[in-house]
């Protein structure tokens, strides 16, 4: 455990040096260069000659002379309101009186001279830079537009012109590469086969003896049965040849100096391997391993369609790779092969609805996604009418835009799926991973799954933003959309005088929760490592934690309001108002608090004291800044406010030792033997477990205590170690001594009366 921290402080150590080292250096922002340097940018988008790289360049360092614009003004624009004002206030001071006035005052005029210029150059930059982005993001639209709108050779055309299309196949399949070939390229073909070979022979004899690894010895059969089959095409006869063939591809690349964009000869040397890879994925999606819960004799019929359609999808693609290059879809083929660009576009559309179909068969149940399924179709359906009517390039968009969606949206759910199963597995595993875990977060059976929950609640969200990125990255080819959006999350949005920067709300937010975070791992770590060995008093250490834990709140979250835009020294005006609130309706919430923080320091009462407070006897809990949790002797939590403890009467019955007395009054008939029930008395008391007779506190006692009406009157006063069990002791003791009494003939009388009647007939 020792050296655990030692290396866990090692890490943050060093983490904390690469921050600062790697940290930018902020140079301070010149409006004047900026100006020319927007000049030039306006002037390039002007150009005759202009592409959409171009464009993209010209907007990307725009944003960024935008954004330290802004940065510019949001740093200038309080100095120059604060000059405004020290001017007005030294207007108003005669230079007669003092003569360092005027000197004050020309030297603050002059300042404002100067961030005032300062200030304007900077805003013009922040207008001139919105306008180039605006004009790029215009011209990018403009292209886009003009690039999907472009029409091609239709399906009609294509048919007519075939016999052409057929001649010219040859010239597909000429690979200057062959041409290069010789002994060398030869030595190093056969070198990389037999390595590849032989490294793809491990590989599976490896998936093959899965089972017999340390590691899966564990494991029940039908688990490394799924594994095996998941890893399918990896097997002891298929890696070989797969291994082999990558290595063929890796010495033609090597030695010729081609990629598989230039050589059909590489690409199909690499489909083995990549149509492995797509199979492996295939039985994941449709397997045991599938996030999906595939059970029932339907789900599996249908999941087995899904396997042979998603197969029939991924040889297709693997032919087509082969073929044309990575690049196919998006490529200039249309124009030359128009006629087999049409037919395989619409083999993959049509196969992407039969796949749609079946998915949600699949993975939906009582029409879900049902909104999704008809986007889907319709997307499609736009794809395949787009191509036989030859605007190719929107098919194209349209049908790789929903392939990746699609797959991301897999993705997606896939994540979501297991960060709930795994946020369930550590609440609920009873294995020692899962308790090694809950131990690391200090996580308890009841405020795990609260806590828990916010981790799957963050998790959650980080999956979402990335999904929801991707998707405008697929569909807004530009950028101009995300782009705009991370202007305002990063540049801000006007409000009246104030700007809101969600991006620094975000930060702030997340400053707060890993400070929060932080926070706690120090309360324990102060808890286990160092007040254990100071003090062995609970109540002591929990008070020194809580006031810990409540600095480290405090810091916290005046470091994330700072980050997230919050102007502290405004806070000021925010506690004027929260004094005069105070006065009135939050006195009572106020009077709570400071009478914690004096519970907290004072400590007259502690975590584990047995405690009275009026009508409620019980024992504490916790103490918090507010109320303090009681647990009565019938397992209630009573919660009672701070001031009540400081201002009203509370018995501590342990404040210095846990020592009670317990006084039992008892009667017997006149007539008894007073010494021996004396002697029983104090007999009975001493004989119990919990009765001090050693000499800590005074020995049990019986008092005389009197005549009664019907009885003699005795108390048996006893001191007890623990006056949390003074009941129990009570208990036995009333038990014991009625047992005693009962043998030994003492009488223990209930109240008696003297009757006398009257009798008035006498008198007459």
């Amino acid at each position: 455990m020792k050296n655990y921290h030692q290396i866990k402080s090692l890490v943050i150590l060093i983490g904390v040096f690469i921050v600062s080292v790697s940290a930018p250096v902020l140079s301070q922002f010149e409006a004047n260069n900026a100006i020319a340097e927007l000049s030039i940018l306006q002037d390039a988008l002007d150009g005759q000659d202009i592409n959409e790289r171009t464009i993209k360049d010209v907007r990307e360092r725009s944003v960024a002379l935008r954004a330290e614009a802004l940065g510019c003004v949001d740093e200038i624009e309080p100095q120059v309101e604060t000059l405004k004002l020290e001017v007005e206030a030294l207007e108003q001071i005669n230079p007669e009186v003092d003569i360092e006035i005027y000197e004050r005052l020309s030297d603050a005029r002059n300042r404002l001279t100067k961030e005032d210029a300062k200030l304007k150059n900077c805003s013009l930059t922040v207008v001139r830079s919105t306008r180039i982005i605006d004009l790029s993001n215009k011209l990018l639209n403009e292209l886009t537009t003009e690039l999907l709108s472009e029409k091609g050779t239709n399906i009609l055309e294509a048919i007519a012109t075939l016999p052409n299309q057929i001649s010219q196949l040859p010239e597909l399949f000429l690979d200057s590469a062959l041409e290069r070939m010789n002994s060398q390229s030869l030595v190093f073909l056969v070198l990389f086969l037999i390595l590849g070979f032989s490294f793809g022979f491990f590989i599976g004899d490896q998936i093959k003896k899965i089972q017999y690894y340390d590691i899966f010895k564990g494991l029940n059969r039908e688990l490394i049965l799924n594994l095996r089959s998941l890893f399918k095409p990896f097997g002891r006869v298929q890696a070989p040849v797969l291994f082999g063939s990558l290595g063929i591809a890796a010495a033609v690349s090597t030695t010729l100096s081609v990629d598989a964009s230039e050589s059909w000869i590489v690409r199909l040397a690499l489909s083995p391997f990549l149509a492995s890879l797509a199979y492996v994925f295939i039985n994941l999606v449709t397997g045991s391993f599938s996030p999906a819960s595939i059970e029932g004799e339907n789900k599996i019929k249908q999941a087995k369609k899904l396997k042979q359609k998603l197969r029939f999808l991924t040889l297709i693609l693997v032919l087509s790779y082969i073929v044309f290059g990575p690049d196919w879809l998006t490529s200039d083929i249309a124009s030359e092969q128009s006629f087999m660009r049409i037919g395989i576009v619409s083999v993959l559309i049509i196969s992407m609805i039969s796949i749609l179909n079946t998915v949600t068969l699949v993975f939906a149940s009582d029409g879900q996604y049902g909104i999704l399924k008809f986007i889907g179709y319709s997307a499609l359906g736009i794809s395949f009418l787009a191509e036989l009517s030859g605007f190719h390039n929107l098919s194209s968009f349209v049908l790789s835009g929903f392939m990746i969606t699609l797959m991301s949206a897999y993705i997606l759910w896939s994540l979501l799926e297991l960060n709930e199963s795994s946020i369930e597995w550590v609440n609920n595993s009873t294995s020692v991973a899962g308790v090694r875990i809950r131990n690391f977060f200090n996580l308890t059976r009841v405020t795990a799954k609260s806590r828990l929950a916010i981790y799957q609640l963050f998790f959650d969200a980080v999956f979402w933003i990335v999904f929801i990125t991707v998707l405008f990255r697929i569909w807004d080819p530009t950028g101009t959309v995300l782009g705009t959006i991370s202007s305002y999350a990063t540049d801000g949005i006007p409000m009246g005088d104030i700007r809101i920067i969600p991006s620094n709300i975000i930060a702030g937010i997340i400053a707060f929760a890993i400070l929060t975070a932080v926070t706690g791992w120090i309360k324990r770590w102060i808890d286990r490592r160092w007040l254990k060995q100071i003090t062995s008093d609970r109540g002591a250490r929990d008070a020194l934690v809580t006031i810990v834990g409540y600095t480290g709140f405090t810091i916290s979250l005046l470091v994330g309001l700072s980050i997230g835009g919050v102007n502290i020294t405004g806070l000021a005006v925010v506690a004027g108002a929260l004094s005069v609130g105070i006065g009135f309706g939050l006195q009572s919430i106020a009077n709570n608090f400071i009478s914690g923080i004096i519970l907290l320091f004072e400590r007259p009462i502690k975590a584990g004291d047995f405690v009275s407070v009026g009508d409620v006897e019980g024992i504490v809990k916790k103490i918090s800044i507010r109320a303090t949790e009681v647990e009565t002797l019938d397992n209630q939590d009573m919660l009672i406010p701070n001031s009540e403890l400081i201002s009203g009467r509370v018995t501590n019955w342990v404040l210095h030792n846990p020592y009670g007395r317990i006084i039992i009054e008892i009667g017997v008939a006149y007539g008894s033997d007073v010494e021996k029930v004396k002697e029983i008395l104090e007999k009975v008391s001493a004989d119990h477990d919990q009765v001090i007779t050693d000499g800590r506190a005074s020995p049990p006692k019986a008092l005389f205590m009197g005549f009664g009406d019907s009885s003699l009157d005795f108390q048996l006063r006893v001191r007890i170690l623990d006056i949390k069990k003074r009941y129990d002791v009570l208990s036995d003791l009333n038990f014991e001594i009625n047992k005693i009494f009962s043998k030994e003939g003492i009488i223990i009388p209930f109240p008696q009366r003297d009757i006398h009647i009257k009798d008035e007939s006498k008198k007459k």
